[in-house]
């Protein structure tokens, strides 16, 4: 539903120090386009000038501030409702920052992001973030004054003496052709479309297949399509000529539009990632990749739980998140179950659009947060 912008509540999305990558920049382009639905809605970047060397020593000591364009940004301010914020290092300056915000606009509510937490250990972990862990240290106990809530991504219900509101990663579910095809006669495709890194533990799959047809293949034959590049793909290389699967492993670069859609097209089941192990990662998974295949409307292979699937969500397989090959006897069992539960290819893939839509689209994760702003 569209408002007048008459009446709308204005809002702005604060973010500091730029769209620093294009998974972040393409993430905020999403929230606002999901906020400009119900408000009048403008970005705004809090700017880090160019700074001195001793300016920039200066700003490491726990009561000094790292120096931004704070009050170029109060100025720009124009009779806030509220302020969403993209969260960064508190300090002395950002503090007095959000003081100010209530100051002159007490009615505006302050919503920070806080994108992972506990996040300590992933943000100040290098011996070189050390001093910034020490503002955060002073002066995060203080946001409770000035910031309304916190969005967190976890169950926590309140993070530094913060009300939360909990919510989950998202996408534009509108904005993913789903996949079309039909299943082909004793054949499982697989694909993966990823930039091949370490977490990725594609290797599990290939393990598998190895050991599926050393075995002597049963009625299927099993495919993997692996597409993208990364610093992981020629090791997936050397494993499939080690292991003589180059009839049934196929490497693509890096593909988009309608080569890409062709391949999801003939592929029956989307893997997420199999080695998150390796980086020390046992929770649950919010990856945008399992939300990009449940809009296509494919069946999820992963190593790793994925949030905001139940245990028995019937159109998605997990294996444990360790080492161990994935084993293709058990995904040929998930595939033929999943096949029997559908009168075919078009009316399983409708099934998992649909689920995608109530569960991981911009207005469904965004719900809880324009709730709490309210129209």
């Amino acid at each position: 539903m569209w408002y007048d912008y008459n009446i709308m509540k204005k809002g702005y999305y604060i973010h500091f120090g730029g769209r620093e990558s294009i998974g972040v920049s393409k993430k905020m382009d999403m929230q606002m386009e999901e906020f400009k639905k119900y408000y009048d809605m403008r970005e705004l970047e809090v700017i880090t000038p160019a700074r001195s060397l001793p300016e920039r020593v200066l700003g490491l000591f726990p009561t000094m501030s790292i120096r931004r364009e704070y009050e170029q940004a109060l100025e720009q301010l124009e009779q806030p409702d509220f302020l969403y914020v993209r969260r960064t290092v508190a300090d002395r300056a950002y503090l007095y920052f959000w003081r100010k915000v209530k100051e002159k606009y007490p009615q505006c509510k302050i919503i920070i992001e806080i994108f992972s937490y506990p996040y300590d250990k992933d943000d100040f972990g290098k011996w070189n973030a050390w001093p910034f862990y020490f503002k955060e240290r002073i002066y995060r106990p203080r946001l409770k004054r000035y910031v309304d809530r916190f969005v967190t991504y976890t169950q926590d219900r309140e993070i530094f003496g913060i009300p939360t509101l909990c919510t989950t990663n998202g996408i534009v579910v509108e904005n993913v052709r789903q996949i079309g095809g039909q299943f082909a006669q004793n054949r499982l495709s697989m694909i993966a479309v990823a930039f091949m890194q370490r977490h990725h533990g594609y290797e599990r799959i290939i393990e598998g297949m190895y050991q599926y047809y050393d075995e002597g293949a049963g009625t299927y034959q099993v495919e993997l399509n692996l597409v993208g590049d990364g610093p992981e793909k020629s090791m997936y290389q050397e494993l499939v000529q080690k292991y003589h699967l180059e009839d049934y492993v196929h490497f693509y670069p890096t593909l988009t539009g309608q080569k890409l859609d062709e391949l999801y097209d003939e592929s029956d089941l989307a893997l997420v990632s199999f080695g998150m192990y390796k980086v020390g990662y046992f929770g649950k998974m919010m990856a945008l990749k399992s939300r990009e295949c449940l809009a296509k409307g494919m069946p999820l292979l992963t190593g790793c739980a994925i949030d905001v699937l139940e245990d028995d969500y019937p159109y998605a397989k997990t294996f444990p998140n360790d080492a161990g090959a994935v084993d293709m006897a058990e995904v040929i069992r998930f595939f033929e179950q999943i096949k029997e539960s559908s009168e075919g290819k078009g009316e399983l893939s409708d099934k998992i659009r649909q689920f995608a839509l109530d569960h991981v689209s911009m207005e469904a994760v965004m719900r809880p947060i324009i709730h709490y702003i309210g129209l």
